[in-house]
Order: structure tokens, then sequence, then C-alpha cells
């Protein structure tokens, strides 16, 4: 076998016995679990709580603090919430989404896993189809090799996905918004008897309806965006306890072994940033409704109220999208250059 036989040989070996390693790590995760939710919750909570104590306390305990340690010995000082706030930096600093997991499903994980797979291992194909240097039993062989294990790791495209599940979804979402709203708001709020009947959805304010319906649509893109978590989770090497929080695992994981194994034989490839755009479409998403609660403040309210309130709720919106584009950028940026694509 000539020298460009042996690598591509080895490369291919290489290659689908990493990811055999990396799919037998999905086996013993659960079907659907809301872990990742009940751990984001409570460093919610954790960090409410040392937030507000720290800033009644975190000026006088390290005053304290300072004058002892002018005497012999030495006392820690207390960061309180800075803790939490240095995690929320690594987490972005990484290159990982601004985004936090709440419900995991691993078939979407599986999906996900997958498509990565196939996208590799299709790559190396084409170039060992393409390449110099390989003769037709050589490339004959490493090509039945490749198409079967590109036939195992067959999954259904990104786009597929999107337009049968998550498109659809969507869509339909504004019609069973509403009546899970008006269900809800007939349990929620206690109304006499005679006004029940006529309740409607239209009796909440535009600024419930615009938070309930963000609520509700990010809810529903989470599920997809955190089987995206999972799998930078899965391949850069966490625990299964937090493979949806990638952002808290260091190094490069499977990222670094499999560059390096289809640089071996000068193939270049790079993780498209799924999960940032997801989040981007998801804040596009809330975008239209949030102008329309804007525009209905005037058949609301009084002309003064509502223009004090629309140009309100303009400023937040201003706010909010300036800090979105900030971290969105700010996670293009990083995952370019911490090799963890």
């Amino acid at each position: 076998m000539s020298d460009a036989e042996n690598a591509f040989a080895e490369a291919t070996d290489q290659l689908i016995g990493l990811y055999r390693g990396v799919e037998r790590r999905t086996l013993d995760l659960p079907l659907v679990s809301i872990m990742p939710m009940l751990i984001l919750l409570w460093a919610v909570l954790k960090f409410y709580f040392f937030f507000v104590v720290g800033v009644f306390l975190i000026i006088p305990v390290n005053l304290v603090i300072a004058i002892r340690n002018c005497f012999p010995g030495h006392w820690r000082y207390r960061q309180f919430f800075l803790r939490q706030l240095h995690y929320i930096w690594i987490w972005l600093w990484r290159g990982e989404a601004p985004s936090a997991p709440l419900i995991f499903v691993r078939p979407l994980l599986i999906i996900f896993m997958k498509g990565h797979f196939h996208g590799r291992l299709r790559r190396l194909r084409q170039e060992i189809l393409l390449g110099d240097g390989i003769s037709d039993t050589a490339r004959s062989a490493l090509l039945g090799r490749l198409d079967a294990a590109i036939e195992r790791w067959k999954s259904p495209q990104l786009t597929t996905v999107f337009t049968t599940i998550l498109l659809p979804a969507i869509a339909s979402f504004p019609s069973w918004y509403k009546q899970l709203t008006e269900f809800s708001a007939l349990f929620a709020v206690r109304l006499p008897p005679s006004l029940v009947a006529n309740f409607t959805a239209d009796q909440i304010s535009p600024f419930a309806l615009h938070s309930l319906y963000s609520f509700g649509l990010s809810f529903l893109i989470a599920i997809p965006m955190t089987a995206l978590l999972a799998k930078r989770g899965l391949f850069l090497g966490a625990d299964p306890g937090r493979i949806c929080f990638p952002g808290g695992q260091e190094g490069q994981g499977v990222y670094a072994k499999e560059s390096a194994i289809l640089s071996s034989v000068g193939v270049r490839g790079h993780e498209a940033p799924a999960d940032l755009w997801l989040f981007a479409v998801s804040f596009v998403l809330s975008m239209p409704i949030a102008f329309l609660s804007i525009n209905d403040l005037k058949t609301r309210y009084p002309e003064a109220v509502a223009d004090t309130l629309a140009g309100l709720q303009l400023r937040i919106l201003i706010i909010q999208g300036v800090v979105f584009l900030a971290l969105l950028s700010l996670a293009f940026i990083r995952r370019g250059r911490t090799g963890r694509s």
C-alpha cells in the first residue's frame, strides 16, 4: 500500500473508532430528563440569594477580613455572587450559546450526533473518491467501509427536522397558545360567575401577553437547544450529569481528536454553530409580538399613559437587542478561536 492509502486507511479506522466511543457514551443517558432545568433553577436561586446577601455584606465583611489580615494569619476574602458571574463569563468566553438548557430529549441528541458523524464521514469519502495515489482496489475497500458507517449513522438532516417538527410547532403556537391562555386565566384568576363566561384573552394586558408568548416560544425552542448543548457536552467529554452544560467543561475533547485525524489526510471541517443560529432565530421570532404589544397599548390606555409605556417598552427592547447582538457576536468569535467546533 502507498503512503496515501495507509494514511486514509488509518484515518478511516481512527475516525470510526472515535465515533463509536462517542456513541457508546449515549447508551446510559435517560430518554427524557428535566434534571437540566432543576439544576438551572437551583443555580438561579443560589445566585439570587448570594446576590442579595452580597449587596449588603460584601463590603463590610471583606473590610473586616482586610483588617484581620493586617495581623499574622490569613482569612480568605468572601466573593458571594462573583463565583456565579465568573461561571457565566467562562461559559461565554468558551464560545457557548448564551442560552440555558431545560428539558433533555435523547432522540434529538442522537439526531444531531448522527448528523455530525454523517457530515464528517461524507467529507472524508469525497476526499478518498477524488484523491490521488490510491489504487482502485484500496479505494473500493475504503469507500465500502465508509459507506457502511455512513448508512449506520444516517439520520434526518437538520433542515428536515426544522421543517417537519420545529417549524410546524412554531406556526401552530399562536392558536393553541391563546386557548391555553384563556383556559389558565379562568382558573388562575377568581372572577365573578357573570364574567367567567365572557372572559377572553383580550382582557389580559399586552405586557402579560408578550411575556407569556415569549416564555412559551422560548420554552419550545429550548428543547432542541438543550439537545444541541448536550451534543456539544458529549463531544467535549462532560460527565453524564452535566452533559447539557458544555460551558462548564474545559478542553476541546473529541473536537481536537477529530480535527487531528482529518488534518492527517488534508481534510478540514468545522461544526456548524446550529445552537447559535437557533438562539438568533428565537430572538427574532419574539420581536413581532413585542412590537404588536407596543402598538396595542394605544387602544387600551389614555394617550399620555400609552406613550409613556410604549417608550419604556421600546427602550427595553433596544437594550435587549444590543445585549443580544453583543453576546451572539462574542459567542461566534470565540467559537472559532477555541477549537471547540
